[in-house]
């Protein structure tokens, strides 16, 4: 939708529904006027609306509707870089409507979703990934999303992005003066300089987009999924990690036929924790066999799958084609846990039910741990382990891996925090690393320095539209329109 940058906007900024208090936003260069129209300050110390400066508090009348405190932040230092009154008033939704209605009747338009961010994009006062920060930071379920998101807000993506843009631009600048020169006096060392330059800016690149796999998982959440044979324990395990009943725990086989889906949060990351139907299962039951069908969906959409295998051990056939299972969803490169369960019993079992021994025999290269909810402890080694793997993208990181984590948390850049959550971004990250890879093999391939400049800045464009330094006016639309109303 096209909206005039020029117009003045209002809109409420918390959600509607009856609560104690609203928030009310005016943006644009009549928003001071309109509040003349329609505020009445308490005592004459308080100025009128379009008279005050910087930012003031001040508390009055809107008209006959609400006792009001009325803030102003003027223009350039507010969130939308244009002047902006916030009316706080009672949340009920008569004084609301009311509020709303009058502002509209004094000359302000309704705003649009995202419209008041989006003002602030247009006037400098934030970037693109800024702007989509502000709603990753009001969706936020944990603490890590939002700690994320405050970074990203502040200016963490940009920063990281405009460092590869300078180097990139260091090795432009380089190529543009070799381009003066006369072909006669080109030198090999120059390519060799250069494909050097690119290669460093590649690995940063790369660095950066390998992020993703972590950072998607902070901001979306991660999809755990509870599997295994039926009655061996997979309600029970999500009951633990929920703290509360939340599935039908029952010793008969089949209980659990339709997915139980809940959200949690774990070390300050979001959770989504699916348990499923038994797997192993031949049944008529139309509606059993659903369970499977779901079952199998959620598989296909984890991040990180909890297989339980508990005593008795099944039939060898069973065993078999749970064995085949957990290869195949291991070969589709599924991180998978094999969870031993109810370990309690194990001094009680024959030999052969040994799961211990069992699991390093058939599944030999596959994680597992042992697990009842009978055992202090298991329920915190499921939990870290867990965190350990959102932290380090393994189950079990080696010694390297962690090192490497443990130096990174503690180095005063910024960029070694930075992670990637956006799709977008990646995308963007990804097509700018082919493009300089593509740069790299056309100067190996002696391709003249005004064709390899031209690719480089091609990289450098798609780095632009991350920050939007350069982008179109429908992907401004595109990712405004998502936001809500009111901010």
């Amino acid at each position: 939708m096209n909206y005039s940058d020029i117009d003045t906007i209002a809109a409420f900024s918390t959600p509607p529904g009856e609560s104690g208090l609203a928030v009310f936003r005016i943006s644009g260069p009549e928003s001071g006027l309109i509040c003349d129209k329609l505020f009445v300050p308490f005592g004459t110390r308080f100025p009128k609306p379009s008279d005050m400066e910087g930012y003031t508090l001040a508390p009055g009348s809107w008209g006959d509707m609400d006792e009001v405190v009325l803030a102003c932040f003027r223009a350039p230092n507010s969130y939308t870089g244009d002047d902006v009154y916030e009316i706080s008033c009672h949340g009920g939704q008569a004084v609301r409507q009311a509020i709303f209605d009058s502002v509209i009747a004094a000359g302000a338009r309704s705003a649009g979703p995202g419209e008041f961010s989006r003002r602030a994009f247009i006037n400098g006062k934030m970037d693109l990934s800024a702007a989509e920060a502000v709603m990753d930071l009001i969706g936020a379920q944990a603490e890590k999303q939002a700690q994320v998101a405050f970074r990203q807000l502040k200016g963490g993506i940009s920063r990281t992005v405009h460092r590869r843009v300078d180097q990139l631009y260091g090795t432009l600048a380089h190529l543009e003066m070799l381009l003066d020169w006369d072909e006669e006096e080109e030198r090999a060392e120059d390519r060799a300089t250069l494909i050097r330059e690119l290669d460093e800016a590649s690995v940063e690149l790369g660095r950066l987009s390998a992020t993703f796999v972590s950072g998607r998982v902070i901001r979306e959440g991660l999809a755990v999924v509870i599997a295994g044979s039926p009655n061996v324990g997979k309600s029970s395990i999500l009951n633990a990690l929920a703290g509360r009943d939340r599935a039908i725990v029952s010793p008969i086989p089949g209980t659990t036929r339709d997915t139980v889906e809940i959200d949690l949060t774990l070390g300050g990351y979001l959770v989504h924790l699916t348990d499923t139907a038994g797997l192993a299962v031949d049944s008529h039951d139309p509606i059993e066999r659903e369970g499977v069908t779901r079952a199998e969906s959620a598989l296909e959409e984890a991040d990180l799958i909890l297989w339980v295998v508990s005593p008795p051990l099944p039939c060898v056939s069973e065993r078999e084609r749970e064995a085949l299972r957990i290869d195949q969803l291991v070969a589709q490169g599924k991180p998978l846990l094999v969870i031993l369960g109810k370990d309690d019993l194990r001094i009680t079992l024959p030999q052969e039910e040994d799961l211990t021994k069992y699991a390093a025999q058939r599944f030999a290269g596959v994680p597992s741990m042992t697990w009842s909810d009978k055992q202090e402890g298991d329920l915190t080694r499921l939990r870290d382990t867990i965190i350990t793997f959102i932290g380090y993208g393994q189950l079990q990181p080696d010694p390297v891996t962690r090192e490497r984590q443990a130096t990174s948390s503690t180095v005063g850049d910024m960029e070694s925090h930075e992670v990637l959550t956006h799709a977008r971004h990646k995308a963007a990250i990804d097509r700018a690393i082919a493009l300089v890879t593509q740069s790299q093999m056309d100067l190996k391939n002696n391709l003249s320095f005004d064709l390899v400049a031209i690719t480089l800045k091609e990289a450098l464009t798609e780095l632009a539209t991350i920050t939007g330094d350069d982008v179109s006016e429908t992907l401004i639309e595109t990712i405004f329109n998502r936001f809500c109303v009111g901010k």
